[in-house]
């Protein structure tokens, strides 16, 4: 959020036109139901706000419509006809994630510590989330896509510090099943 001071009047913007039609692919794709109507989003079960802004447990009910997201999410913006013909493009350079930071490796993430968090998204806006809920993310995307090769990293979670990290990690065991 930002101002700006002005002395001068300037004319307010007129309203935004329909660009929507008759369309509904963003409410039909939302993995959380998070776009409940036409321009009408439940923010509380917006995968973004989930894996970025919420601090404590991301409810159960939404934890497998999370996916693999671990910071942020694309469905609605990736299914929308008018972004797909006016908006940039995911290949412009500017939107193209820095070397190494595409598609991390879930367990490498969980195993961070905080130094090493701290070194690895420095200068990164995946700081905001802090480590314990980068880890909380982690721990929900292996529930829902790991495999038996994840247990001892989810196991080793539940020792961590946090008790956030430590509640995500004992419900991701859960899913794939603790053995091994």
């Amino acid at each position: 959020l930002g101002e700006i001071l002005l002395t001068m009047n300037l004319e307010p913007d007129g309203p935004v036109s329909d660009h929507c039609g008759t369309c509904v692919k963003c409410i039909e794709a939302c993995p959380t139901d998070a776009i409940v109507a036409p321009y009408e989003l439940d923010s509380r079960r917006c995968i973004s706000y989930l894996t970025i802004e919420l601090r404590g447990p991301i409810p159960k009910n939404l934890r497998e419509g999370v996916g693999d997201w671990i910071y942020g999410c694309d469905v609605c913006q990736d299914v929308c006809p008018w972004v797909e013909k006016h908006g940039k493009s995911a290949s412009d350079p500017a939107y193209l994630p820095k070397p190494g930071r595409d598609r991390p490796v879930l367990a490498d993430l969980l195993s961070l510590d905080q130094a090493g968090f701290s070194e690895r998204f420095r200068k990164s806006p995946i700081k905001r989330t802090k480590r314990r809920g980068l880890l909380r993310n982690a721990a929900v995307a292996l529930g829902n896509v790991g495999s038996a090769a994840d247990v001892p990293v989810l196991r080793k979670a539940l020792a961590d510090v946090e008790p956030l990290v430590r509640g995500h990690a004992a419900w991701a065991l859960g899913r794939i099943g603790g053995e091994g």
